[in-house]
C-alpha cells in the first residue's frame, strides 16, 4: 500500500505527467509505424529461387568414361553446399528473418510482464535507497516507491523504443545461448549478444535497438528526475548502468541451469531465445 501511495504521489508531479504523455505519444507512433517497417524488412527484397539442375540422360554426357563404384561412393559422401543450408553458427530456433510483426509484438509483451521486469527495477530501487540517490526523493517507503516507479517507467519506455527500432531495422531482440562449450567461448557469446544483433539478412550489426531504448529512456526520465539529476551526464550514467545490468542478466541466462528457468517460469534461452 505504501508503494502504491508513493507511486500516486510521484505521478502527481507535473514533470512526471509530461513524461508519461511523451511516452504515450511515442508508443502510439511506434505501433502505427512499426508494421510498415517490418513489412519492408521481410517483403522488401525478392527471394532468390534456385532451379533444380536438369536430370541427366543416359548416353548424353560429355564424359563417356564410366565411373567406378569408388568414385560414386566418394561423390555421395561429398557435402552439398546449398544456399539455404544452415551453418553450424546459425541458431536452431527461428532466426530474425522469420520473425513476423506478431512475433515481435509477443516478444515485446513478454519483455514487459516477465519477472525480471519487476525484479530489476525493485533491485535498482534498493540500491538507490541504500545510496540515497537521488537525495531529493528521501528515504522510507515513499522514497523507495519513487525509485521503484521511476525504474519501472524507464524499463517500459526502453522496451517500447527497442521494439520499434528492432522492427524498423530487422534486429532479432532475443538472446540466444551459445552452442559452444567452455567458459571463455560462452562469455564471448554473452558480449556479442549484448552489443550486437542479428538482422533479417543474417548479418550482425551493433545493437542499435538496445542502445536507443536504454539511453532514450534515460534521457526521457529527465522529465521527472530532480533538476540537479536531470542533466545529460546523469542520463548517460543511468543508460550505462542499465546496459551493464543487461550484460549481467545475459550472463545469468547463459550459465544458469535450464531447470532453474523452468522452475522460475522464465523463457528458456537455449530454446527459442529470450529477450
Amino acid at each position: 500500500m505504501k508503494t502504491k501511495r508513493a507511486y500516486r504521489k510521484l505521478c502527481a508531479y507535473p514533470d512526471c505527467i509530461r513524461g508519461l504523455r511523451a511516452y504515450a505519444v511515442s508508443m502510439v507512433a511506434i505501433f502505427l509505424l512499426a508494421p510498415a517497417f517490418a513489412q519492408q524488412t521481410t517483403d522488401g527484397s525478392p527471394v532468390a529461387r534456385t532451379e533444380p539442375p536438369p536430370a541427366s540422360v543416359v548416353g548424353d554426357t560429355d564424359d563417356p568414361t564410366p565411373k567406378t563404384s569408388s568414385q560414386q561412393s566418394q561423390e555421395s559422401q561429398t557435402p552439398s553446399h546449398l544456399p539455404d543450408t544452415p551453418s553450424a553458427s546459425q541458431h536452431s530456433s527461428s532466426t530474425a528473418s522469420s520473425l513476423t510483426f506478431r512475433d515481435r509484438a509477443r516478444i515485446y509483451g513478454s519483455s514487459i510482464v516477465r519477472p525480471y521486469s519487476v525484479l530489476g527495477p525493485a533491485f535498482g530501487a534498493g540500491i538507490g535507497q541504500w545510496e540515497n540517490e537521488p537525495p531529493a526523493w528521501g528515504q522510507g517507503g515513499e522514497g523507495y516507491g519513487k525509485r521503484f516507479a521511476s525504474g519501472m517507467s524507464r524499463h517500459l519506455i526502453s522496451e517500447t523504443i527497442r521494439f520499434g527500432v528492432a522492427a524498423a531495422d530487422g534486429e532479432d531482440p532475443r538472446y540466444h545461448r551459445s552452442t559452444e562449450s567452455g567458459f571463455w567461448n560462452r562469455s564471448r557469446n554473452v558480449i556479442v549478444e549484448t552489443f550486437t544483433s542479428e538482422t533479417s539478412s543474417g548479418k550482425r550489426i551493433p545493437a542499435y535497438s538496445r542502445f536507443a531504448g536504454l539511453y532514450g529512456a534515460a534521457f526521457i526520465s529527465n522529465s521527472w528526475y530532480p533538476d540537479n539529476r536531470a542533466t545529460a551526464g546523469y542520463a548517460l550514467r543511468r543508460g550505462s548502468t542499465a546496459l551493464g545490468a543487461s550484460l549481467g542478466y545475459h550472463f545469468f541466462e547463459e550459465f544458469a541451469p535450464t531447470k532453474l528457468f523452468r522452475k522460475l517460469r522464465l523463457p528458456d534461452p537455449s530454446g527459442a531465445g529470450s529477450h
